[in-house]
């Protein structure tokens, strides 16, 4: 335990100089950072596996810029300033106007105003990473500032009765600052109190991302990817809980397609690197249909009416507008003529979950190989249906007989530079 609450005294990188849709704009973020004069900066929403930049822009020569924001969103946004060391992960949700203002240098403190949510979470951390030290100055019997209590018990008992009366607050605000605060603690290994058993902090985490985040909040906060990790490591021993886990998870999802799919296609992605794809099989076709690793892979219908089964190929599913489809669109052209070579010899073949024919259109003409497909039914299409696609980008890899041998969801995870 001592071990986890100093790892959480190091955690205030969230909001550290180095930590980690539909467009309606009508919230502002105003910048004030004076070291950063002339800089050019970024912001980007974390969105479940990558982000999505809405806006791009320089700092005048005072390091002041208003940028805009969707009114809706609820999250978390990275904001990068090139060239000066400088990264803020900042929540937006629903605050009209948030000023951000730093004095001169990188060490300094971030002030934030008129957000509430922001303020809460750096008050939050630093009042839990005071707590966490009183008790690892008790546990180690440095008292010296502690001679108000009578005794080292009456002590200990203080101060883990305050953070029992910490813990409450934070679950009980309705703020989504505190759900942040506690998916941090999950990652951390920072239980719910200082005395409890591994076992005891394993059933505490897995019970969290089971029944209790709330998965819209957990896509939006930039620990997506961590978090459901945690919890197949967690889990993979057992294969039966791996599967109740799963089900329940997607059942929790209810019709939140998007969610839903993203929660899918992680699964999917982490069954696959733990050696569990034999258990998708077992999820049954109410939760997935999808050719699994070893199996034929199913014909892919062409718009005439006409299919085949594609050999020694891969298969990009990709959707127009979708930030990440893009950036692993442009990978793709970089690295076709190594794929498809005579060494290689990969057939590359681009399916598309566009609606509109002019947007496919625009995309597919800038695409160097010959085979790109689009039934402008989304995901409803018979080949994303057929490969049970719920998320993309997704690559499918095949052999010369047909036969899937990898999924991905980023070209570098089949090319090792």
């Amino acid at each position: 335990m001592i071990l986890r609450i100093i790892y959480i005294i190091g955690l205030l990188f969230f909001l550290s100089p180095f930590g980690g849709a539909g467009r309606g704009f009508a919230q502002t973020l105003e910048v004030e950072l004076p070291y950063c004069s002339g800089r050019e900066y970024s912001l980007c929403l974390l969105q479940g596996t990558g982000q999505d930049t809405i806006a791009m822009g320089l700092l005048d020569d005072k390091g002041k810029a208003i940028i805009s924001f969707p009114l809706n969103y609820r999250g978390v946004g990275r904001l990068t300033i090139e060239q000066c060391g400088h990264m803020r992960n900042i929540i937006l949700n629903g605050e009209k106007r948030i000023t951000l203002s730093e004095a001169d240098s990188l060490e300094a403190k971030t002030i934030f105003t008129h957000s509430p949510e922001n303020s809460f979470l750096i008050e939050a951390m630093a009042k839990q990473n005071r707590i966490l030290k009183d008790y690892y100055r008790l546990a180690n019997g440095q008292t010296e500032q502690f001679m108000i209590f009578a005794s080292p018990e009456q002590r200990m008992k203080a101060v883990e009765n305050e953070y029992k009366a910490f813990r409450g607050e934070i679950s009980g605000s309705p703020l989504y600052a505190a759900r942040v605060l506690e998916i941090l603690n999950l990652l951390t290994g920072v239980g719910s109190s200082f005395i409890i058993s591994e076992q005891q902090m394993l059933e505490e985490q897995r019970g969290f991302i089971v029944n209790k985040v709330n998965f819209n909040d957990l896509y939006t906060c930039g620990f997506w990817s961590q978090t459901l990790e945690a919890w197949v490591q967690m889990t993979s021993q057992n294969d039966t809980l791996l599967l109740t886990n799963t089900r329940h998870m997607l059942d929790r999802c209810g019709g939140d397609i998007p969610i839903r799919r993203e929660l899918t296609q992680t699964i999917i992605r982490l069954f696959s690197k733990y050696a569990k794809d034999n258990l998708l099989a077992e999820l049954g076709t109410e939760y997935l249909t999808m050719p699994l690793n070893g199996q034929l892979a199913p014909e892919i219908v062409v718009s005439d009416g006409t299919s085949f089964i594609p050999k020694s190929s891969l298969i990009v599913f990709y959707e127009t507008g979708c930030g990440n489809c893009h950036y692993e669109l442009e990978n793709l052209k970089a690295k076709y003529s190594l794929l498809s070579n005579k060494h290689n010899g990969l057939r590359i073949i681009s399916i598309a979950a566009d609606i509109g024919k002019e947007v496919h259109e625009e995309t597919s003409a800038k695409l160097p190989w010959v085979d790109k497909f689009c039934d402008f039914k989304g995901f409803d299409g018979d080949n994303f249906r057929n490969y049970g696609i719920v998320g993309t980008p997704t690559y499918i890899l095949t052999d010369k007989e047909g036969i899937v041998r990898g999924r991905y969801a980023q070209l570098k995870e089949l090319i090792k530079d």
